[in-house]
């Protein structure tokens, strides 16, 4: 789904729950107005009982249905059945009215206005204002002063409509800005504002939520010697290093949860429960960040990896990962090393820091060395 229809979607579905209770109260200050209606209009005259149930029925349901309403299409059908009864049900008593054409009027006046900014669309409003105008007007046809006066009276139709439609208009835009500013407001609260993936607290709420239900491997990463790119050519290109190194960590299909915990080092979870797929996994990741490079240096990360299969609280799987990694860091950087669990041990760590000691690293870049030669 393309980005401005999903912030549609979610933009009415807020405000489906936004305005849900709402409606759900206006349309129960509706019934009890019709009942105060109905015991002021019929005070000195017998209830006609079978069709004020019926109209009652008719406010009930739509109030249940408002109420239970699960979608937005939902509560407008809840909507337009409350406001069909609420409609018949005060022409019902204004039939017993000496003058009913003032009544009418007022009464069409205060449905149309006060209903208004409750409909998310537009068209509904006007259909639903149509209805409650047509219904409510067929009460007054008798009044011949008042229809010899039907233009006065079609510019207060018109003016009613047009006040209405103006207050919805108002209140979705509201809606509107309040949803966007909210949405910006959780964009920083909860997005790294240079790199664009998740800052810490995302990462660590999300998951929080996965896991464990969700298995799968924690990969801990640093950018290697990144204070020396800072010192050698300023911030500006250590910030563009966090941007590349970022863009590639969260742009591996393997990679389901990417966030930056803080500085130069970020955190990964992979669904991947196979520890060979997970190796396969961290030497792609170094060797794509190896062929990033900036003012001629080459980049290369370290990784602390741990499995997270349920055994392992996530605090201590954070804590493990830090242990990896500063494993990774201590033998020689630029690989990844595994955490020291009964499954995984890491015999040859010293050996090979002892070989690759002795490497000469190349000319104006970093030390690297192939990821691939490391031991699990």
């Amino acid at each position: 789904m393309p980005h401005d229809q999903a912030d549609g979607a979610d933009f009415l579905h807020q405000s489906f729950l936004e305005l849900r209770p709402i409606a759900v109260y206006l349309q129960m200050l509706g019934v009890f107005a019709w009942l105060a209606s109905l015991l002021f209009s019929h005070r000195y005259r017998q209830v006609d009982s079978l069709n004020s149930v019926l109209v009652l029925l008719i406010m009930l349901a739509g109030i249940l249905f408002s109420s239970l309403a699960s979608h937005h299409r939902t509560l407008l059908l809840g909507m337009l059945l409350n406001l069909a009864g609420l409609t018949l049900g005060f022409r019902l008593n204004i039939m017993t009215v000496a003058d009913p054409a003032p009544w009418a009027i007022s009464i069409a006046v205060c449905i149309t206005l006060t209903m208004a900014p409750v409909f998310h669309r537009t068209p509904a409003f006007l259909l639903a204002s149509s209805g409650i105008w047509l219904l409510m007007l067929q009460s007054t046809q008798g009044d011949q002063r008042l229809w010899a006066q039907d233009s006065w009276l079609a510019l207060l139709v018109f003016i009613c409509t047009t006040s209405g439609l103006m207050l919805n208009i108002l209140f979705r835009r509201l809606r509107l800005r309040d949803f966007t500013l909210r949405r910006e407001l959780e964009t920083l609260a909860f997005q790294d504002a240079l790199t664009g993936i998740d800052n810490r607290r995302s990462l660590l709420e999300k998951l929080q939520a996965w896991y464990p239900a969700q298995m799968g491997h924690f990969l801990m990463v640093d950018i290697d010697d990144f204070k020396s790119v800072n010192d050698d050519f300023g911030h500006d290109v250590g910030d563009q290093v966090l941007q590349e190194v970022a863009t590639v960590l969260s742009r591996h299909p393997e990679v389901s949860l990417c966030g930056r915990l803080g500085g130069e080092e970020f955190g990964l979870f992979t669904r991947l429960t196979d520890h060979g797929q997970v190796h396969a996994l961290a030497c792609q990741l170094i060797q794509q960040v190896n062929q990033c490079r900036i003012q001629q240096r080459q980049l290369s990360i370290s990784i602390g990896i741990v499995s997270m299969d349920g055994r392992i609280g996530l605090s201590a799987a954070l804590r493990e990962a830090d242990r990896a990694l500063y494993q990774a860091k201590r033998h020689g950087k630029n690989r990844h090393v595994f955490a020291m669990t009964a499954e995984y041990t890491v015999p040859q760590l010293a050996t090979q820091a002892r070989m690759e000691a002795k490497k000469k690293p190349p000319q104006g870049g970093l030390s690297v060395t192939r990821s691939d030669s490391q031991a699990s």
